[in-house]
């Protein structure tokens, strides 16, 4: 499978133009960033649209590149109730899909009113489309904080 390795800047830039669309049409009263992947993206908007308040959830599916479990397991579940919240859960990519339908129903479960979601990627084939996004891809990503040894440019 081909790779895609993204740098520090273009990150920091996708997630400019992700809170810029984000703000244009949705005020979030919680962001929820999908463990691993989705923390530092969740972080970057949280402060970006003015310290939205934050909650983890932490779901593992993927064992290595292109090797999956066979179902997204949620290892940290959200904590306290998202009761009438408005909430925006962020990862840094829609693959398949599963983990996204797992993470949407844990919030839906927590009570929330409204739930959006936004990813910096998208692969064609997910069973469920970002709310908002940067870029869709067939390539494996490989994101800075991912990267190991640490790699200088």
């Amino acid at each position: 499978m081909d790779k895609v390795y993204l740098t520090w800047w273009q990150i920091d830039r996708a997630v400019f133009s992700l809170a810029r669309s984000i703000s244009e049409s949705f005020r979030p009263d919680v962001i929820v960033g999908v463990a691993r992947g989705g923390l530092i993206p969740a972080v970057r908007i949280s402060h970006i649209l003015g310290d939205i308040e934050m909650r983890v959830i932490d779901v593992k599916f993927y064992k290595d590149i292109g090797e999956r479990r066979d179902e997204p397991v949620i290892t940290i579940p959200i904590h306290g109730s998202l009761n009438g919240k408005k909430v925006l859960i962020v990862d840094d990519v829609s693959d398949t899909g599963k983990t996204m339908e797992v993470v949407m129903e844990e919030v839906k479960k927590a009570g929330a009113e409204e739930v959006k979601i936004a990813c910096l990627a998208m692969k064609p084939w997910t069973k469920v489309v970002p709310d908002f996004y940067v870029f869709r891809t067939d390539e494996w990503i490989v994101f800075p904080w991912e990267e190991f040894p640490v790699v200088e440019r």
